[in-house]
């Protein structure tokens, strides 16, 4: 499988709220995709504070009206961030 197929791709999280309707403690993300423009995507709060987030780029994955902020679940800590290692550009394409 060609992982271009999945539709990775890099985003910058420019908003954090809380997400008062979420069943478990959950924020609500704006992530800038560059040339994609913004989108908003749920993810659980998992020890990050908001100033954590802001800025970060993160792996996502874009689909129809969802946005979906890829996480690894680790025993240990729980969600954590999948992003890339050093900046790129908003909307870049993984693969």
């Amino acid at each position: 499988m060609d992982v271009q197929e999945l539709g990775l791709t890099v985003g910058r999280i420019v908003a954090v709220a809380d997400h008062p309707g979420a069943r478990a403690p959950s924020y609500l993300l704006t992530v800038d995709l560059g040339p994609q423009g913004q989108r908003e995507a749920t993810m659980p709060r998992a020890g990050y504070e908001p100033s954590d987030l802001e800025g970060t780029q993160v792996v996502c994955v874009p689909g129809g009206d969802e946005l979906l902020v890829v996480v690894a679940h680790s025993h240990a800590k729980g969600a954590v961030l999948v992003r890339p290692d050093r900046e790129v550009e908003d909307g870049s394409i993984v693969g």
